[in-house]
């Protein structure tokens, strides 16, 4: 039932916000630029720099990284082939070595015979020419020795074999070869004691034949040469936020120089592009998220002009004031006084989303410090907790108290947790409470002014207007009590039908208080408040009684205008008739044209002067209106009476095209009817009968 028209935004509306987007970019821009310096390679700093956030040392993690990489060992690989063939050399040897024994034994029948100090030699020539390896012939003599049995010698060489395969196995490097060798020979002599004094000439022959057993992976080397450097460049050198970079009168050497760009504390224009762009890539973000959330809640954000407009100022004043303030301190900020004023328009849940776009917004001017949003996003919730309530008048003091309170307690928690020094803990408390105390009382004291300006209906305002003793509700109970009496019932049917539909239950409430005012100009001539049987209608014509009936709509704008009731109030005084017509008088004046043979009259001389429901709330009050003058005027006592006549009264506004523009869905309709019939259920309660 509701209109596409009036759910579109107003162009103004859009065209504000563009322009405040753009206004947002610029500030938090602004306030987010770094204090730069002209400086180069080789000049003298005039100050001392300290960094202003923590970020990462590129510099020095590249020459890391570097020194990483071409420190980086070189890597070898095992070779079969070349581990067999040291094996198949030892093994040569001893072939070689058993054809001199045999040569030194056949020559021993000879004059003169060989002698075992001439075989060796003649075995070290052999041995030099056939494996080309270079061997005392006194260190291995002993091979030769006339107490050697061919059993023994056999027996040696099968066990010099086997530590060659032994020590084969492994990785065999130029610097663990000799350890290898000497690990497995101790073992042999440990083993083997009676054999223990060849254990030398076993060590020379393994010492000068086995080579290392591994080669040179280049592609390995490679590998591990590029994963050092990236282990390094992973693991970036990190200088936190407040380290002195320099010192003044210290030379900017390249590291330096390196780490002021990092941080664009150099002045260059093309860094400024870079952060204007970033500044408005981060804005267009949290816009879009925020025009996105407006768009679904837009049926329940239809916000008055003014209020909308002030709203704007306010969000623009908070991120303004903070290009500023983030210079002084990095916990002074008025967010919180965004939040108290958005909240106690829009309520406490639309005032923690918007107050939290808001700290967004202004974040980045304060380095993206975690306190700030840490602090501020617990005086948000507080504020807006205490500023959007509905229930009752929250005393100033308390809104000013509990928020200041929290955000002093959360200070000092963060400033614990993270350990940070005393001086710390002072300026944090300070400035914490300087900026809360100062943003409560300053949204304190200019809600009169907002109120005066805005003409909105703020919880705060509509609360005071639901007091008794306001000056217009005291003039209905005084001048048209009747009238008095059914708003009051009207007003019940509202509150608790505004509550089943989610629609503002605090502002149909107080409307329905007011929506009849404008019968304080003829009191007299609306049933309610005739006593006696006097009908002053009876004096009057038709069309004299219509003109009477259907201006009070008019007078009551009129007078709501003159008292300066919110906006919202007198929009629901204007259309809680709509364009329908006082069925009374028409059915009169139609029976009348009858009986005198004349045409209908024209129903449109008979409809009232207003608009038809443009909100949710305005609808709720048209139906509460006419559903409970309908229900006194059949004076039963019946529930189910009551719901069949809600039910025709409701489809009789559907009918004539009264809740188009409201935004009421079919479903919310019955949950009107049902709650409703649950306010004359308590009304129609039995009472205990007294005795007389």
């Amino acid at each position: 039932m509701s209109s596409n028209k009036n759910a579109k935004p107003k162009i103004h509306q859009i065209i504000t916000l563009a322009l405040s987007a753009l206004t947002i970019v610029f500030m938090v821009f602004y306030g987010s630029l770094p204090v730069s310096y002209d400086y180069v390679v080789g000049s003298i700093a005039e100050q001392d720099i300290y960094a202003p956030r923590t970020f990462a040392d590129t510099y020095e993690t590249q020459r890391r990284a570097i020194v990483a990489r071409d420190t980086s060992a070189d890597v070898f690989v095992r070779s079969d082939k070349q581990s067999q063939e040291c094996i198949d050399r030892v093994d040569d040897f001893f072939d070689l070595t058993e054809q001199a024994r045999k040569n030194l034994t056949q020559t021993r029948n000879t004059q003169p015979p060989m002698k075992p100090a001439e075989a060796a030699a003649q075995l070290t020539v052999n041995v030099e020419q056939t494996l080309g390896v270079s061997i005392a012939s006194e260190d291995i003599e002993v091979f030769f020795d006339t107490g050697m049995s061919n059993t023994t010698f056999t027996y040696i060489r099968e066990k010099t074999t086997a530590l060659a395969e032994l020590i084969m196995l492994g990785d065999v490097s130029d610097a663990v070869l000799p350890a290898k060798i000497s690990e497995q020979i101790n073992g042999f002599s440990e083993s083997s004691p009676s054999y223990s004094k060849y254990a030398e000439a076993m060590t020379v022959v393994l010492s000068s034949i086995l080579e290392p057993n591994t080669i040179y992976d280049e592609k390995a080397t490679a590998d591990s040469a590029n994963n050092a450097y990236i282990a390094v460049i992973n693991e970036p050198v990190m200088i936190e936020k407040g380290t002195k970079l320099v010192e003044s009168g210290a030379i900017i050497d390249e590291h330096i120089y390196s780490n002021l760009v990092e941080l664009e504390l150099i002045r260059d224009s093309s860094f400024n592009l870079v952060i204007l762009a970033r500044t408005a890539l981060y804005v267009l973000i949290i816009s879009a998220c925020t025009v996105i959330y407006i768009n679904i809640e837009r049926k329940r954000l239809k916000v008055e002009t003014p209020v909308f407009y002030l709203l704007i100022i306010t969000f623009l004043t908070t991120i303004g004031t903070s290009v500023y303030f983030s210079t002084v301190s990095q916990v002074l900020c008025i967010v919180i006084f965004f939040a108290a004023v958005c909240a106690s328009y829009l309520g406490t849940y639309n005032g923690i989303i918007f107050s939290v776009v808001n700290l967004l917004f202004v974040w980045p001017m304060y380095g993206f410090d975690p306190e700030i949003f840490f602090i501020n996003i617990i005086g948000i919730i507080l504020c807006s907790i205490f500023a959007g309530r509905t229930d009752k008048i929250i005393n100033n003091a308390a809104l000013i108290f509990f928020p200041t309170i929290g955000t002093i307690i959360t200070s000092l928690s963060y400033n614990f947790l993270i350990g940070n020094a005393r001086t710390e803990y002072l300026n944090s408390f300070v400035f914490t409470f300087l900026s809360t105390i100062a943003s409560l009382v300053a949204a304190i004291g200019l809600s009169p002014i907002f109120e005066l300006v805005s003409n909105a209906a703020s919880p705060v305002k509509l609360i005071t207007l639901s007091q008794p003793g306001q000056h217009l509700l005291k003039r209905l109970f005084l001048e048209a009590s009747g009238t008095h009496s059914h708003s009051m019932m009207v007003a019940n049917l509202a509150d608790s039908a505004a509550e089943a539909i989610g629609a503002d239950s605090l502002l149909c409430k107080v409307a329905a208080y007011y929506h009849d005012i404008g019968k304080l100009e003829n009191p007299e001539y609306f049933t309610e408040n005739q006593h006696g049987g006097v009908n002053p209608h009876d004096s009057l014509t038709v069309m004299e009684s219509v003109a009477i009936i259907t201006k009070h709509p008019e007078d009551g704008v009129k007078l709501a205008k003159k008292e300066r009731l919110p906006n919202a109030i007198i929009r629901i005084i204007d259309e809680h008739h709509g364009t329908t017509y006082p069925s009374y008088f028409y059915r009169k004046a139609v029976d009348d044209a009858k009986a005198r043979g004349l045409e209908p009259p024209d129903i449109n001389n008979f409809r009232y002067r207003g608009h038809i429901p443009s909100s949710r709330e305005s609808a709720v009050v048209m139906l509460a209106d006419t559903c409970e003058a309908a229900v006194r005027s059949m004076k039963t006592s019946d529930v189910q009476s009551a719901e069949q006549l809600i039910r025709v009264l409701i489809k009789d506004k559907i009918d004539q095209d009264q809740l188009i523009n409201s935004g009421l869905s079919f479903d919310d309709i019955e949950k009107i009817i049902i709650a409703f019939k649950q306010v004359y259920a308590g009304v129609f309660h039995e009472r205990i009968k007294y005795p007389e």
